[in-house]
């Protein structure tokens, strides 16, 4: 709890280093999330890049209302669902 402190104080105050260390921090756990959905090691790492990149990109606003931890892992799988659903229309 104490990191995830510091890790979003970090990300607010635009620091660049958070986004590292709150990647190292929690893609063991991301990647064994995002392997519940699909056993497709390629699109979960996409999907996890994904996840990263908007991170930064929405780091004023990055969990205001939950944890860190929480907001990661529902945005990694609306992002493997988001493909999913995807890959499906493309066989249809």
């Amino acid at each position: 709890m104490k990191d995830e402190k510091l890790f979003l104080k970090k990300l607010a105050q635009n620091d660049k280093a958070a986004v590292k260390d709150i990647f190292q921090a929690n893609v063991p756990l991301l990647l064994k999330y995002g392997h519940r959905f699909t056993n497709d090691a390629g699109l979960v790492d996409e999907c996890l890049v994904v996840v990263f990149i908007d991170l930064w990109k929405n780091r004023a606003t990055v969990a205001q209302n939950k944890s860190l931890k929480v907001y990661l892992l529902e945005m990694l799988r609306q992002k493997i669902e988001l493909k999913l659903g995807q890959s499906r229309l493309k066989r249809a």
